[in-house]
């Protein structure tokens, strides 16, 4: 059996809230600092020096990496924290800007970044579809069932995009640039176009899901969409459609980063706790537990 721990929650959103809670329930000593809701009522003066791990949001820090995210404002990351924590203590964080990592590195303490590891961006992929394909709907007044579907990018998301649509009774046109991407949207029964191509065929779609974190859906490409047209991009920030554009154009596009915390935070929130256990635990035991680091 794992021994309790001491873990420090730092930040966040729903997600992490409820990681905290799920944590607590394991039989580990959690405190939360800064995030969604307040777990403990009291913050422990010796909180860094016995903390076991520090954990920070799914969705990371800011660009400079020296705050951590939370829905309202970022959370500032306070030098004295590092200086406290004993020298080893790990840092667990979804994504993490310059400031963080040399100010880590220069104390000693071991930073993990864990949103694009395979484990976790797979799992995470589930939420984020199942939550853009609720807004979809929210806004367009659509069925998934009978509907042409474009879904831009062939990654984790598009991916679990594109098998929860086409189950669901959607027909599914993928636009990605790679040609392995196309394949494989084609193996899963998808129909598949390049990106250059969306002008050509984007008329036959009322849902346009965007997966690229990058400006693929422009003027040009967004002016070949109906009147209309719900757009749902789930990249991040800030995004790849131009919003402004859109807007001007009558179409509903909208941008949706934190997809899991916002609409499923109790899956979510056991997925980052499954994903920072299971490092903790690689890291014990002397294997692949800072596979994550960056």
């Amino acid at each position: 059996m794992r021994r309790a721990l001491r873990l420090a929650i730092v930040g966040g959103d729903r997600r992490e809230a409820e990681a905290a809670a799920y944590l607590g329930r394991l039989g580990h000593a959690v405190t939360t600092l800064g995030g969604y809701r307040p777990v403990a009522s009291a913050v422990p003066a010796d909180l860094w020096a016995s903390a076991d791990a520090v954990i920070g949001p799914a969705l990371g820090t800011n660009a400079a990496g020296d705050a951590f995210y939370r829905p309202d404002q970022p959370l500032p990351i306070d030098p004295h924290w590092l200086d406290l924590c004993r020298p080893g203590t790990p840092w667990l964080v979804g994504r993490a800007g310059p400031w963080l990592q040399v100010a880590t590195t220069s104390r000693g303490l071991c930073l993990s970044t864990y949103a694009d590891t395979d484990e976790f961006a797979l799992l995470n992929a589930v939420p984020t579809a199942e939550g853009a394909m609720a807004e979809a709907g929210r806004l367009s007044g659509r069925t998934v069932w009978g509907e042409p579907a474009l879904v831009v990018g062939g990654g984790r998301c598009a991916q679990a995009l594109v098998s929860r649509l086409l189950l669901l009774g959607g027909t599914v046109t993928v636009a990605a640039r790679n040609p392995v991407e196309r394949a494989r949207a084609t193996a899963l029964g998808a129909a598949a176009i390049p990106l250059r191509a969306i002008p050509e065929v984007g008329g036959a779609f009322h849902l346009t899901f965007n997966t690229v974190p990058a400006l693929v859906l422009g003027p040009r490409e967004l002016a070949a969409l109906p009147p209309g047209a719900v757009i749902v991009d789930v990249a991040s920030a800030p995004g790849g459609t131009d919003f402004v554009a859109a807007e001007g154009m009558g179409l509903l596009a909208t941008l949706l980063p934190g997809i899991p915390g916002r609409f499923f935070p109790v899956t979510a929130g056991r997925i980052v706790a499954a994903t920072v256990l299971q490092i903790l635990a690689q890291a014990a035991q002397g294997g692949e537990g800072d596979a994550g680091a960056r």
